[in-house]
């Protein structure tokens, strides 16, 4: 009776850690708002954000309006934004979200990056500003770096894509394609061989592989297109 009690007890205490550490987690994960009128791109992103610890995206919205909306009804730490919305200039979001929470980090999204000058008032706030062709690269490096400055550990892989040869990702983006190691190699006039150790370099580098490392390698190849129109 004694041994099952003791047993008990130890079940007990282990879940009341395990609920504490999770609670610690979620308290430490920045709560992201993203704001981007593009419905497919803003899904992209959200799924690529979801999968860094540390990133909790907690509201999206795709017009000015529903973005200042969503700012003044939760306190965000990070600010995902597209400066050119349907219903006004993105920076309108950006003002009401360092109204609402003064130590928010802001990266901003834009198709004409270089051009982008923020306004005094709002420089302390701005992390980046990013060309949205480069989106996932740059993105995912730059938020590696807010968790850093806030305490929290960075994610193995967060920003690994970076780090990856010109060929290997040259690799990772045919894989994203669905095309075989075979096929890989004949595109780029390598061996099957060469290709996998490719495979192998990537799969190291971001902790990836299987179907793991072709979603994440879809994806790159989605945010990473040219947009059109904008």
């Amino acid at each position: 009776m004694l041994g099952s009690h003791k047993r008990y007890e130890n079940r007990i205490r282990g879940e009341t850690m395990r609920k504490r550490m999770n609670r610690c987690e979620a308290a430490r994960a920045l709560r992201c708002l993203i704001v981007e009128d593009q419905t497919m791109f803003l899904q992209l992103l959200v799924g690529m954000l979801r999968t860094v610890p540390g990133i909790d995206v907690v509201a999206t919205a795709t017009t000015a309006a529903a973005g200042i909306a969503a700012c003044r009804d939760r306190a965000c730490d990070l600010l995902i934004l597209d400066l050119k919305l349907p219903d006004a200039n993105g920076l309108e979001v950006f003002r009401a979200a360092v109204e609402t929470t003064p130590d928010i980090d802001c990266i901003v999204l834009s198709s004409a990056a270089g051009e982008f000058a923020c306004p005094q008032p709002l420089l302390r706030n701005l992390r980046a500003v990013i060309d949205k062709t480069q989106a996932y690269d740059q993105l995912q490096e730059r938020v590696a770096v807010i968790l850093r400055s806030r305490g929290i550990p960075t994610p193995a892989g967060a920003d690994a894509t970076a780090s990856l040869r010109p060929r290997e990702l040259e690799v990772f983006r045919l894989i994203g394609r669905g095309m075989s190691s075979l096929e890989i190699g004949d595109r780029l006039g390598i061996t099957k061989n060469t290709v996998e150790t490719h495979r192998k370099n990537i799969t190291a580098k971001l902790g990836a592989k299987g179907a793991e490392l072709v979603r994440r390698a879809t994806l790159h190849n989605q945010i990473s297109l040219p947009e059109r129109g904008r």
